[in-house]
């Protein structure tokens, strides 16, 4: 029986932005003059390196390189979503960098979605595929995850990912512009839940229902946290029209 070809789903935002980041330097034009350049043929080599390390150390056969889409369907829900980082300058060359990889490279950018939820769909989709990706949010998802921080390969069953979907339910992400349910935060929310795998997702609803009741908030309030918190996975997803199913705990 042939072995199956083992696909990386890879966070490509985040390479990106750490690759075009470390490429900015600091030139002095004399008379107290300043600007940031960059080598755009170091930065693309620098992104293939890094690319390659990644095929090297997971071993995949192929990769496909998710992107966030420039409009994002969580505003509509939640329009503090991710505000703080309008402000933020981007590295240089971030744009120009996308674009060329779009044309060496399996790319995947859908719209109105980031690239966890990218990452989220086409992991639910592939059977032989992984995820590789530093974002703490890839544990709210059922699937293989190769963790860049901590080098380790693991897979998330449903209920350990419903889990870590929970928690930050409850605590929120002040980074991402969503904020949980007041006076929680990580180890209170595991508190609240249990350990990982103890309760099945309608059991930890009622647990985060019953905590945003004594914040005295509303079960709406609830579900617009966890619309927002919820990273998208194949079934939420159409790709054929680009529907998207938002979460609702009717479904439960």
């Amino acid at each position: 029986m042939p072995v199956q070809k083992q696909t990386v789903l890879i966070d490509a935002d985040i390479t990106a932005y750490q690759v075009c980041s470390a490429a900015e330097i600091e030139w002095d034009w004399g008379d107290d003059i300043w600007s940031l350049v960059t080598d755009f043929k170091e930065v693309k080599r620098t992104f293939k390196e890094a690319l390659d390390k990644i095929m090297e150390t997971t071993e995949a056969d192929d990769a496909i390189l998710c992107y966030t889409s420039p409009k994002n369907f969580r505003q509509d829900i939640l329009p503090t979503y991710k505000g703080t980082r309008k402000s933020v300058r981007k590295p240089m060359n971030l744009a120009a960098l996308r674009d060329w990889t779009k044309d060496h490279y399996e790319v995947a950018m859908l719209p109105r979605l980031e690239g966890d939820d990218c990452l989220g769909i086409l992991a639910g989709l592939r059977p032989n595929s992984f995820i590789y990706s530093a974002d703490k949010d890839m544990k709210t998802l059922p699937v293989r995850l190769w963790s860049q921080d901590d080098r380790l390969a693991y897979h998330n069953n449903e209920v350990i990912a419903d889990w870590y979907w929970m928690s930050q339910t409850l605590s929120g992400d002040t980074t991402d512009g969503y904020k949980g349910c007041p006076g929680i935060g990580p180890k209170r929310a595991a508190d609240i839940l249990g350990e990982p795998g103890q309760f099945e997702l309608p059991e930890m609803w009622e647990r985060v229902v019953t905590a945003y009741r004594k914040a005295k908030l509303t079960e709406d309030d609830a579900v617009v946290q966890a619309q927002v918190a919820r990273i998208l996975r194949h079934t939420d997803y159409n790709l054929d029209t680009g529907e998207i199913t938002l979460w609702n705990p009717a479904t439960l």
